[in-house]
Parts: C-alpha cells; sequence; structure tokens
C-alpha cells in the first residue's frame, strides 16, 4: 500500500500584507491578478471556470498534457525530482504531471500559490498522490529564495511549472527573471500559453466566446468585491486589442465601468471614483511563436521542445536556461 503524506502548509505573506496590496492596487485601479483567487469566494469563482464548456483552454491543455506527458518525462534529466507548481489550481493538472512522472522516479511536490482556499481545494484532489506535498502560501516572488532550499533540502533538482496561462496574466518580463534566478542549469520550466496564429484572420467571436462567460464575469469582478462595490455600481465591459505596453500582443482585458460615483471604504481608507472611470479586474496576453520564443529567449532561456494542440492555439513549452 502507497504510503500517504499528511500535505503542510506554511503561510509566507500575512492577510493584512496582501489587504495592504489590495489597498493600492484599488488606487491605481488596476488589480493584480491574484486577487481574483484570494478568499473562499473567488477560488469557488476559479473552479466554477474550469468547469465551463466555453473556456476552451482547460480542454486544450489537459490534452496537451495527456499526449505530451512521456515525452517530456523522457527530456526531463533523471535527477529533476521535484515540481514547484506556481498556482496550484485545482490540482487536476499537477495529479496528471506527478503520476505520469511517478511511473519514472520518485517525486515530491512544492506550490507556491496566494490562496489558502485555493491550496486547500487543489490538495484534495492530490490527497492520493503518493509523495510529500508542501504549500507555500504567498507570492511567487517566494520561488528566488524557495527553490535553491529545496533543491539543497531534497539534493535534486527542480522543475517549476506555470500553467493555465498564467504567465500571460501577469507581468510577463518580471515573472520571467524571478524564474530564471530560481533557476541553475540542470533545472526546467514547464508552462503553458494561449497562442494566436499569425498571418491569419483572427477568430475573434472564438476569443470573446471563450472569455466572454458568465463564470468568468464572476472571477473578474471577484477580484474587487471584498471592497464593498456591487455590480449595480457600473457594469463589466471587455476588449481585445493591441496592449498598450507590449504593442507585439494582443490582449484580453475585463474593465469594471462606474456608472455612477462611488465612494468606499476599505482599511479605513477612503477611494473616491467618479462616473464612467475604470478599474481592469483581469488581463490576458496572447502570443504567437514568434513572439513567446523572442520572449524567452530575450530573458535567458533556451527551448527543450515546444508541443502544439492542432490547429497551433495552445503552447505547452520546456524550456531551461542558456
Amino acid at each position: 500500500m502507497a504510503k500517504i503524506y499528511k500535505p503542510k502548509i506554511n503561510i509566507l505573506d500575512t492577510n493584512k500584507k496582501i489587504s495592504e496590496e489590495f489597498l493600492d492596487c484599488l488606487r491605481r485601479r488596476n488589480i493584480s491578478t491574484k486577487f481574483q483567487y484570494w478568499g473562499k469566494k473567488e477560488t469557488q469563482n476559479w473552479l466554477n471556470v474550469c468547469k465551463e464548456p466555453e473556456y476552451i483552454n482547460w480542454p486544450l491543455e489537459i490534452e496537451l498534457l495527456n499526449t505530451n506527458l512521456p515525452e517530456i518525462i523522457k527530456l526531463v534529466d533523471k535527477n529533476v525530482k521535484n515540481l514547484i507548481s506556481l498556482g496550484i489550481g485545482n490540482g487536476e493538472k499537477d495529479k496528471m504531471i506527478l503520476s505520469a512522472f511517478l511511473k519514472n522516479r520518485p517525486m515530491r511536490y512544492f506550490t507556491i500559490d496566494i490562496s489558502l482556499h485555493m491550496v486547500k481545494a487543489g490538495f484534495k484532489a492530490l490527497s492520493k498522490i503518493p509523495v510529500e506535498k508542501t504549500a507555500y502560501i504567498g507570492d511567487f516572488e517566494h520561488l528566488e529564495t524557495l527553490a535553491p532550499k529545496i533543491k539543497k533540502r531534497t539534493d535534486s533538482h527542480n522543475l517549476i511549472s506555470i500553467l493555465g496561462n498564467t504567465l500571460g496574466n501577469l507581468d510577463q518580463i518580471n515573472t520571467l527573471n524571478l524564474i530564471r534566478r530560481s533557476m541553475d542549469k540542470n533545472d526546467y520550466l514547464l508552462f503553458a500559453v494561449q497562442i494566436l496564429r499569425r498571418g491569419k484572420i483572427l477568430d475573434i467571436g472564438e476569443i470573446f466566446n471563450a472569455y466572454n462567460t458568465k463564470a468568468l464575469q464572476e472571477l473578474s469582478f471577484g477580484a474587487i468585491i471584498r471592497c464593498g462595490l456591487k455590480r449595480t455600481d457600473g457594469i463589466i465591459e471587455i476588449e481585445f486589442g493591441k496592449n498598450k505596453l507590449y504593442s507585439q500582443l494582443d490582449t484580453i482585458e475585463y474593465f469594471f465601468t462606474f456608472k455612477k460615483d462611488r465612494t468606499i471604504k476599505y482599511l479605513n481608507h477612503e477611494i473616491n471614483f467618479k462616473i464612467n472611470e475604470r478599474i481592469l479586474t483581469y488581463y490576458s496576453y496572447k502570443y504567437d511563436e514568434k513572439n513567446i520564443t523572442f520572449l524567452l529567449t530575450n530573458n535567458g532561456f533556451k527551448i527543450v521542445r515546444y508541443f502544439f494542440t492542432p490547429g497551433h492555439k495552445y503552447l505547452l513549452a520546456l524550456v531551461k536556461l542558456k
């Protein structure tokens, strides 16, 4: 009978620290994507997104993992025995990865996630996977100090994963630089992003159908609901087009647009919003093969292998340091 490991949970960032960061986001009218997953209700919003048929990213990524994990295992050095997951999600994808690797080698599992509720939900999916499991509740920035410590303690190398198009929901340059500083030449990074094909007419309808869903609207509004705002205070607007900061990329953006003046109070601070002001509550970068390759090579990575879905709509990439 396989050994059952009791999960370990370590709190790195306090609610006070995270709440103060949320206050800063409100003042800037730009909400960090991590606040879509922070609390119990927000966690449930994300779990609902994964179940929604219109959200095509989920089945595409599952298909990629199912098809290509055997090849990925062959490509990853035998001394890589730690999976460090940036964002546990519902745990199903990490479960697939661990189950596949366990056929080839012993493994340990570590995750860094902002949400204690998400970690608890993910650990349910991983409950029967016979590996040591450790979660760190806090920002991804902790990876830089945690990854070397994990490697030293276990005397094994790391496979860092950031799935679910999460790279496209973050400041991609800062995130890749953080991951690079957390790795050495014996480590690997596995990530997944949605792909748009250049030279073809983009199916705008397909993109909007994937993102303009009830569950994703709940997810985006859920990022700001803790400050006391109500849906009746404004409307949710979705835009798709060239990103203002990275003009080579397309971006899906969710905004909450106020239809009346509104004053909210959070952490004993008042914030005034005027009619037609907008809060950016969600964004997702969209790549093509050329610009994702440029992004990787310009930030210190080399490609081990790309894996695409049929039609090149989703990419699973295995990379190392140059």
